[in-house]
């Protein structure tokens, strides 16, 4: 199945993983031939730097490729689902929530491409230090998958939906809750005229700390001591910030409740 194959691959999708992930196959030799993406500037400007060939069109979406990547937002995947038909092309979404089965009308050769992290426009990523999750309807478009995924990671697993779904629920609290309390960390340092930057370096040091395991073990701060004068201190100080005030009074009982439960921090 791969050693005749040519591996031209079409990407549905124009945005921040369809560029992260075209171009990354591209860099390491495989051929990315056409672009499809309803909006006309982003989808032309991604096939120019692909060197693919673009259309918006969705009757023009080439139909001799080898795999056919949708790297699209939920609902729209819902709506590729009812409109494409690719009878026994290999298509795959790249969705951490979404079934496999929600391709099943599309074709009968099917799969999840899943790269487990957030992508930003103009930042360079290592694709080969993402992991990529994987997940197919038999276990020959599995050895499919595979070979695409080796051509840009070092890191593969294998998931079915239930599980990487739970995955991107734990994304969520690992990326996007984090990334949201940096926010409000900034904007509270920004109202005393303290740069952010100061706390650049615990942030960083607590990051590294995921590589030692046991990360309830590393917890710190006045929830984790019972230290109850620092936290009414705090409370006092989040007195006209009352949803920053919410979201400490939260953590902060969860903290505490943990510890009570498990008697350790």
């Amino acid at each position: 199945m791969i050693a005749g194959q040519t591996h031209d691959i079409v990407i549905i999708g124009a945005g921040r993983l369809a560029t992260h992930l075209g171009s990354a196959f591209v860099k390491n030799g495989l051929k990315v031939v056409q672009i499809y993406n309803r909006t006309p500037e982003k989808g032309r400007k991604l096939a120019e730097r692909l060197g693919a060939s673009f259309t918006d069109k969705f009757r023009e979406i080439r139909l001799n490729a080898d795999i056919y990547i949708l790297a699209v937002s939920d609902s729209v995947l819902e709506e590729l689902a009812s409109r494409l038909r690719l009878k026994n092309k290999c298509v795959v979404h790249t969705s951490g929530t979404m079934e496999l089965e929600i391709l099943a009308p599309i074709s009968s050769n099917t799969g999840v491409f899943y790269p487990v992290q957030t992508f930003s426009p103009n930042r360079r990523i290592d694709f080969s230090m993402i992991p990529v999750c994987i997940e197919a309807n038999s276990k020959s478009t599995e050895r499919y998958l595979t070979f695409y995924a080796q051509k840009i990671t070092r890191k593969i697993y294998y998931l079915n939906s239930e599980r990487r779904q739970l995955l991107h629920l734990g994304a969520v609290f690992g990326s996007n809750f984090t990334n949201f309390i940096y926010a409000v960390t900034e904007e509270l340092l920004g109202s005393g005229g303290i740069p952010f930057e100061l706390l650049e370096p615990l942030i960083l040091q607590t990051a590294r700390n995921i590589k030692h395991g046991n990360l309830i073990h590393s917890q710190t701060g006045p929830a984790a001591r019972g230290d109850m004068k620092v936290l009414e201190k705090h409370r006092e100080m989040l007195a006209d910030h009352p949803d920053f005030l919410e979201i400490y009074n939260l953590i902060t009982e969860n903290i505490i409740k943990y510890k009570s439960l498990h008697g350790k921090l």
